[in-house]
């Protein structure tokens, strides 16, 4: 019993134990979740940590809903009972249908701050998430370095959207280095360009991460197409 609630319920976000670098200067400032509503549906930003309280739900339509809201999702408006059916992917690129809610957990704990949700008041009745597309993240909203950070900032973490705008050259930081913002290690940290906004590379961990995924997923096709042929 206690296994299968744990599965049905878990907290998306963590509080992250906060150890700034010397000389580290934080960019990112705590701000208002930005709210957009179209036909229906709402698609709001929430900085790291989330605070969603999550589970499976039986609706007809599908998704995730609300279970526990705090934090930052509590400043965005989602409330108790509201159907998730739209979050961020791994590289925060994409938005993936939350049909699954371990897969759709594991693509929110690594993909970047902000996390971007589509969701829909209440039980979600009309839209078949499970037939979903994915599709393009929206523009990020009003996230504006200085002129001056833009020229040093070169690396951004992964877990947390941190951006590295410091003197030092990132190549030149400790290898115990830390994200001053979420405690990440050096290594979950890739190349960022502050023209375009894009990263390059792919942070250590992350392809076992999709590995793992993709194969679990893999394993349950067969298992179904096992189960259907005897």
């Amino acid at each position: 019993m206690a296994s299968t609630l744990a599965q049905k319920s878990s907290f998306v976000g963590r509080t992250a134990a906060f150890r700034p670098a010397v000389g580290a200067r934080p960019l990112a400032v705590r701000r208002a979740p930005v709210v957009v509503k179209a036909a229906g549906e709402v698609t709001v930003e929430i900085d790291k940590p989330v605070g969603l309280k999550l589970e499976q739900s039986t609706a007809k339509g599908g998704g995730l809903v609300v279970k526990g809201v705090s934090g930052n999702a509590a400043k965005s408006g989602i409330k108790a009972g509201d159907t998730i059916i739209y979050a961020s992917s791994f590289f925060g690129d994409e938005l993936w249908p939350a049909d699954k809610l371990s897969f759709t957990q594991t693509a929110i704990q690594r993909a970047p701050s902000p996390v971007c949700f589509v969701y829909v008041k209440g039980e979600n009745t009309n839209v078949n998430v499970k037939r979903l597309p994915k599709k393009p993240a929206p523009p990020r909203f009003g996230r504006k370095l200085t002129a001056r950070q833009s020229e040093l900032a070169s690396h951004i973490c992964v877990d947390c959207g941190w951006i590295y705008c410091e003197t030092t050259p990132f190549e030149d930081t400790p290898s115990d280095y830390r994200c001053p913002q979420c405690n990440a290690p050096k290594r979950r940290f890739v190349g960022y360009d502050a023209e375009t906004g894009k990263k390059s590379g792919i942070a250590e961990g992350t392809i076992g991460t999709i590995a793992t995924v993709v194969g679990g997923l893999a394993g349950i096709v067969i298992l179904a197409y096992l189960a259907t042929s005897v």
